[in-house]
Order: structure tokens, then C-alpha cells, then sequence
């Protein structure tokens, strides 16, 4: 009787641990998942992130709670999920310049092999903007500028914001002064006040005050033209090979379930490549969706290492 009690309970326990697991197969997710955001409420990261997490929820039938973890340029947010625990329950955006370029300047908590990605998200736009009395029209203007006495004071908030002014300097000649501020808004701001002669932001940081008439565009630094100054040449087309891409896409942390990662994958994807969001990074923020697959996102971030890496040797860039 003992025996046979002990084979009713271990066969209930492998029928129990069958249904749980086929459960687990199919009722991913059961409840909410937290999508953490490098920066602050407020900025444009925050409104795609709040957007996104929208549509998400709408798609996964859970709520989609969004974690503000801003500081060390990006890197605490990251590895923050590097250590979260691999269940699908956790994510996060993963950027670009963070991954690629950041963290081959600072010592950080977290390498590429900790995390696994699930897709883009959004492809931020670039432009330098300067005051409407400024000498500065064109990339040219900057550069006779660079080379005069007084040089060029440009205001970022780090790189890759600072990437063709490091470009041009090099190129150049020319003196290229970066003034580091903690946002992007300080940076505008600054150059409104002359504190610096351009800043380099996207368009959704200055597009009133264009409107208004107190800050003028000279150029797109991304590799198109920025949907909202469509008249605007970009920094290639004036002459100088130069572009910034500031990519974003969502990751977890490696070792989520394969069906779980299938899922969430799936549901990016029909998210990003939707009308409506790729709408509403237009309409709201003059930047593009970027629907890339997985596997995509993941070879576009695999190639940037060396790119970056080249970067930081070719221009001499200094740990941040």
C-alpha cells in the first residue's frame, strides 16, 4: 500500500508539473511586466516608452508598467536588467550608443552576452540648431567659425550627440569646444542665452522654438532629412560624410524561456510595425519607427562594437 501511494503521489507530481508547464506555454504573460527606461519622466525616451507600453499591453492582454531608472548615462538601467531575473517579466530599451559606445569607456556591470534582444523600437532623429543671429546658416559657416579665434561652443548631452563635432574638429582643424549639460532642454537653453554658440538635440526639443523664430536649423545630423525641417539639408549633403544614428530596441535579460522570448518578440514586432506607432514617433517627436527583427536588431548592435571602437581610437575620445 505504501508503494503503491508513493507511485499515485510521484505520478500526480509528474502530471501536476506537465499541466504547469503546458500552462506556462500558454498563458505567458499572467500578469504585469515592468519596461524599464534609462531616463527621466518627462523627456521624448519617456513618451515612446509610455506609447509603446501602451500598444504593448493592448497586444500581451497585461498591464505594462513603465520603471524610470535614469542615471550613469544610461549604463544603471542596464544593468539593472542584465540582473533581473529571466522570465519575461522584466524588460527594458536598450540603446545603441550605450551599448556600443559607453560601455567601451566606462567600467560597467553588465557585457553584450547578458541580455537578450527582442527588436527595435525607434530611430531617434538629429539636428544642430543656433540662434537666428548667428553667423552660423550651414555646416560651412560652423566651420569658418571653428577656425576663427573664437571657435565653436556646442552644447550636448553626451555622445553620440558629440560625435560630428568630433568628426569635423578632426577633419577640420577647426576648435570645437564641448559644453556638457545634464539634459537636453539645458542645452537649448543655452544656446538661446549664448552661453554656446549650437546645440545638437532632436527636433522635438526646439520645434516651438523655431516656430517661434528663436532658434534656426543648420542641419540634420541623422542620414535623412528631419520630417519636421524637411528643407533642411543633413551634414552629408553639405559635404562631410558625417550622421549619427541613435537606435533603440527592447532587451531582457538572457535566459528567458523560449516560448516567453517567442512571444514577446512577436508582439515588438506587430507593435513597432504598426500604423499607429509609427504615426505617432512622426507626429509627436519627428523621429522613425524602427521595426527591425530580433535577429536584426541584434547584428546591428554586434556590428557597432567595432564601429564604435574605431570611433573612440580615430578621434581620440576620452572615457567619459
Amino acid at each position: 500500500m505504501k508503494f503503491s501511494h508513493m507511485v499515485l503521489g510521484l505520478s500526480c507530481l509528474v502530471t501536476g508539473l506537465t499541466v504547469q508547464a503546458q500552462e506556462h506555454v500558454a498563458g505567458y504573460p499572467q500578469r504585469s511586466i515592468s519596461l524599464s527606461v534609462p531616463y527621466g519622466s518627462g523627456g521624448s525616451t519617456d513618451g515612446i516608452a509610455r506609447q509603446f507600453a501602451r500598444l504593448l499591453e493592448a497586444e500581451l492582454g497585461q498591464p505594462v508598467v513603465i520603471l524610470n531608472q535614469p542615471g550613469a548615462t544610461g549604463t544603471l538601467q542596464m544593468g539593472n536588467l542584465a540582473r533581473a531575473k529571466p522570465d519575461g517579466y522584466t524588460i527594458g530599451f536598450y540603446s545603441y550608443s550605450t551599448a556600443t559606445f559607453t560601455s567601451q569607456l566606462l567600467k560597467v556591470p553588465y557585457k553584450r552576452e547578458d541580455f537578450e534582444l527582442l527588436g527595435g523600437v525607434a530611430e531617434f532623429s538629429y539636428g544642430i540648431v543656433a540662434r537666428p543671429d548667428s553667423p552660423i546658416n550651414n555646416i560651412n559657416d560652423m566651420i569658418a567659425k571653428a577656425k576663427s579665434d573664437a571657435g565653436v561652443f556646442y552644447g550636448v548631452t553626451g555622445a553620440p550627440n558629440n560625435f560630428p563635432f568630433l568628426q569635423l574638429q578632426k577633419v577640420t582643424g577647426g576648435r570645437f569646444d564641448q559644453i556638457t549639460y545634464k539634459s537636453s532642454a539645458e542645452s537649448i537653453n543655452a544656446v538661446i542665452g549664448g552661453f554656446v554658440d549650437v546645440a545638437l538635440q532632436g527636433p522635438s526639443e526646439y520645434v516651438e522654438l523655431v516656430k517661434a523664430g528663436k532658434l534656426k536649423v543648420v542641419a540634420s545630423a541623422s542620414n535623412y532629412r528631419l520630417p519636421w525641417f524637411p528643407d533642411t539639408p543633413t551634414i552629408k549633403e553639405q559635404g562631410f560624410d558625417f550622421g549619427i544614428t541613435g537606435i533603440i530596441g527592447i532587451a531582457a535579460p538572457k535566459g528567458i524561456p523560449e516560448d516567453v522570448k517567442n512571444r514577446l518578440q512577436a508582439a515588438i514586432h506587430k507593435v513597432v510595425s504598426s500604423n499607429e506607432y509609427g504615426k505617432f514617433l512622426v507626429n509627436r517627436f519627428g523621429i522613425k519607427s524602427y521595426p527591425a527583427s530580433a535577429a536584426e536588431f541584434s547584428t546591428y548592435i554586434d556590428d557597432g562594437y567595432s564601429i564604435m571602437k574605431n570611433m573612440i581610437t580615430t578621434y581620440d575620445i576620452k572615457g567619459l
